[in-house]
């Protein structure tokens, strides 16, 4: 390897890795920031995801965090190792990836900078709808490289990372799988040659195979995960898709995604042009990112989520800098000057807006500067500057109710589950017992409402952790409160007692008597 090439590679993994450590470090939303942090440390301590509490994604983000817990410790360190190891992996396979599409080295570390910059430390924690979408365009990526190489190595890369991209969330990994299979029905059928095809659908089978087997030794269970991760999330995926309009979607690229629109038009151009020019080996890949437009564009519509997927612009850009191919030499520097600059307007954009504003985590109007550091509220948060958006109210209050609450809990010593946005005290107090469901939500994303087929499912689920675990109490943490989990017992069979403004402790008497 030249010294240069290690000099790049050095610097893209010291900026992606350190830019995703500050912003991630920069403000919490409980729900979202810390998701995936009792859940890993509990399997740690023999807990499964589906098997011992209920969750509809994020099944792949909780097991590997739960070995970065296990090498590295749990703590704040170790949770955004996690992330920012994924930013780097993906800001050097974008770098990799462009100088196969024939860029300079120098012009590929300018948009793989701008990529690390935009891509998880919108997040900057570990995030399932950041895992599913990076993994989802490392294998368009590898599709690339597959259609060129017809490498079984890549063909199996491929199929596994689109396996995991599904087990951190569905979508939009099963859109990613869908125009993956379609483009290699394609390319086969073209080719007058099924082998590629025929390999596929082989992996594919031993993975799945792969993944049954670890599903019953693990006693997680086929028929738990087919209802849990397969079966209630399509129930939301059929109201969102109900409520989805191509109106609205219209207004969304001609309003917020613009430049995806501009990339798009730059694209067919080039498109157009290299075909005209009878060159088949280099539109192939503006073709693709076309449908990975698509893809993305509808999948954040439906999701109704914070925008995550800014940072495909930069890749756009480097795509369309490397077909650029105009025979006029100041035509082509015009050209490229615009797509250099147009690179650099948007890296600052999204980057003041999810990165310095933290709009991600509904930070955008709290002052980060004034913070107060994570590890004067657990241990476990040497790092994090703990702003969040009620603490504009009162940081010093909210911060001292939650050193309460955690100090209360550690005198307990009942068998309880606690309910929580805040998912880093269990790790703190080291409580060795988890609550039945991951994020206790209203909208039905979390778990299924009253209407919904698999409610009963759900109760009964929930109902037996409890008893599996002789639960004697269940703590509720503000905002959350015994409306989390009030349906799942009979009536009146709970008393409540404040502790502090936002602990509540609720005692079981007789529950579950028939």
């Amino acid at each position: 390897m030249q010294k240069q090439e290690v000099f790049n590679i050095s610097l893209l993994f010291i900026f992606s890795f350190s830019v995703n450590y500050y912003y991630g470090s920069l403000g919490v939303l409980p729900i979202d920031s810390f998701a995936f942090f009792d859940t890993a440390n509990i399997i740690n301590k023999g807990f499964l995801p589906i098997r011992d509490y209920w969750t509809s994604n994020g099944f792949f983000v909780d097991i590997l965090q739960s070995f970065f817990f296990k090498f590295f410790g749990v703590s704040w360190f170790s949770y955004l190792l996690h992330s920012s190891l994924i930013n780097f992996a993906f800001a050097y396979l974008t770098y990799r990836f462009l100088i196969f599409e024939g860029l300079s080295s120098k012009s590929s570390l300018f948009y793989s900078i701008s990529v690390a910059i935009l891509a998880y430390p919108s997040a900057g924690v570990p995030f399932s709808d950041h895992h599913s979408l990076i993994f989802s365009l490392i294998s368009i990526y590898i599709l690339i490289y597959l259609l060129k190489k017809r490498s079984n190595t890549y063909l199996f890369v491929l199929v596994l990372l689109l396996f995991l991209s599904f087990l951190s969330k569905q979508i939009p990994a099963g859109f990613f799988s869908i125009l993956i299979f379609l483009y290699l029905l394609l390319f086969s059928i073209k080719q007058k040659n099924f082998l590629l095809l025929k390999k596929t659908f082989i992996y594919i089978l031993f993975l799945i195979s792969f993944f049954l087997i670890f599903l019953i030794i693990s006693k997680i269970g086929i028929n738990n995960f087919l209802i849990q991760y397969i079966f209630f999330p399509l129930t939301i995926g059929s109201e969102r898709t109900h409520s989805f309009e191509l109106l609205s979607l219209s207004k969304s690229i001609l309003g917020e995604y613009k430049f995806f629109l501009l990339a798009i038009l730059f694209i067919i151009y080039q498109f157009i042009y290299l075909k005209n020019k009878k060159n088949l080996n280099t539109f192939n890949t503006g073709i693709i990112f076309l449908f990975v437009i698509l893809i993305t564009i509808v999948n954040q519509q439906i999701m109704k989520n914070q925008n995550i997927i800014f940072f495909l612009l930069p890749i756009l850009f480097g795509i369309i800098h490397s077909q650029i191919s105009l025979k006029n030499k100041t035509n082509k520097n015009i050209f490229l000057m615009v797509i250099i600059l147009l690179n650099i307007f948007i890296t600052f954009k999204y980057h003041e807006r999810f990165n310095l504003d933290r709009k991600f985590m509904d930070l955008q109007d709290v002052n980060k500067s004034k913070y107060i550091p994570g590890e004067n509220i657990s241990s476990k948060l040497r790092g994090l500057k703990w702003i969040t958006k009620t603490s504009k109210i009162n940081l010093k209050d909210e911060t001292n109710l939650i050193k309460s609450t955690i100090h209360y809990l550690k005198n307990n010593k009942d068998q309880s589950i606690i309910i929580t946005e805040y998912q880093f005290i269990n790790s703190e107090i080291n409580h060795n017992i988890y609550s039945p469901n991951r994020w206790y939500t209203k909208d039905g994303v979390s778990y299924p409402l009253e209407k919904n087929k698999y409610r009963d499912y759900y109760i009964n689920f929930y109902k037996q952790k409890l008893l599996n675990k002789n639960v004697k109490k269940i703590f509720t943490v503000s905002p959350l409160d015994q409306n989390s989990f009030d349906f799942i017992l009979r009536k009146n069979c709970y008393k409540t007692t404040q502790i502090n403004q936002i602990l509540f402790e609720h005692d079981l008497l007789n529950c579950f008597a028939k």
